[in-house]
């Protein structure tokens, strides 16, 4: 009995291969989002990522949003770096959230991961302050700082992205993909954030894209495929003369960010 061949069709011999002129070559598909996404490199920048932080938190915790009014030691420590998106419109800060990584160091989320588990001897990015400004646009700026989150763990060679999060803000994370490490549901107090019970919530960089590809996820699409050339958080290895050469494509669509974000989230 013969078995398939896995290998795919030969190519045409390069005898009746007819070489195309460069101007007829596509640029590739890009979304033009109203809004950049880029790591923080200036005070200037890191005081936007702050301000937005304070405010977004003090929606919901007003003491916590007062404490938020002025940079952490960790948003300037070698272990991390804070994201931040600016309308392109005014320049005025839409969202942020900070990425921490066990590589120069322990984090303090994993003291709190279980001993000999999936996550021991694992690169680790501890997601931490999220915060989007209130507005038409606060879902696909929350899903657009996740891809660029997305995006730089596989670069960074980052096996697990982990949260800690309170009800209902828990939903958002579970909407993306995270799952609980310990039992569905369980509460932990966490020592850094006054002993609040929240959940610890992690999700494996590799394979979350094979996961929504599985199940239809209709974000699936703007998360790993579209090409965003506004989220520049790879541009320092970028050739300084280099612009976007690109055509537009398609937004997702609100339905569907609502469907994930619909609920008001720090």
């Amino acid at each position: 009995m013969s078995v398939p061949s896995q290998v795919p069709p030969a190519l045409p011999p390069p005898s009746v291969v007819v070489e195309r002129d460069l101007s007829q070559v596509s640029p590739p598909l890009a979304l033009d989002l109203p809004f950049t996404v880029r790591i923080v490199r200036t005070e200037e920048h890191l005081s936007k990522a702050v301000e937005i932080r304070a405010q977004s938190y003090g929606r919901h915790f007003p003491d916590v949003g007062e404490r938020f009014r002025s940079p952490e030691e960790a948003d300037r420590a070698a272990f991390s770096l804070v994201l931040l998106a600016e309308s392109k419109a005014s320049g005025e800060a839409l969202g942020t959230l900070r990425i921490e990584t066990n590589s120069k160091g322990g984090l303090a989320v994993e003291t709190l991961l279980p001993p000999d588990s999936a996550y021991s001897g694992k690169t680790i990015a501890f997601v931490t302050r999220l915060g989007v400004k209130n507005g038409g646009e606060a879902s696909l700026v929350k899903l657009t700082l996740f891809k660029a989150l997305h995006r730089y763990c596989l670069a960074r060679q980052i096996d697990w992205i982990a949260v800690i999060a309170r009800p209902p803000l828990d939903r958002q994370y579970l909407r993306l993909g995270f799952q609980d490490v310990y039992e569905p549901g369980t509460l932990i107090p966490i020592r850094w954030a006054d002993f609040v019970p929240m959940r610890l919530l992690a999700l494996e960089t590799i394979s979350c894209e094979r996961e929504w590809r599985a199940s239809g996820n209709p974000l699936y699409r703007f998360m790993f495929v579209d090409y965003c050339p506004d989220i520049t958080v790879f541009s320092s290895v970028t050739g300084i003369w280099a612009q976007p050469r690109s055509r537009s494509a398609t937004l997702p669509n609100s339905k569907d960010l609502d469907a994930v974000f619909g609920i008001s989230v720090v």
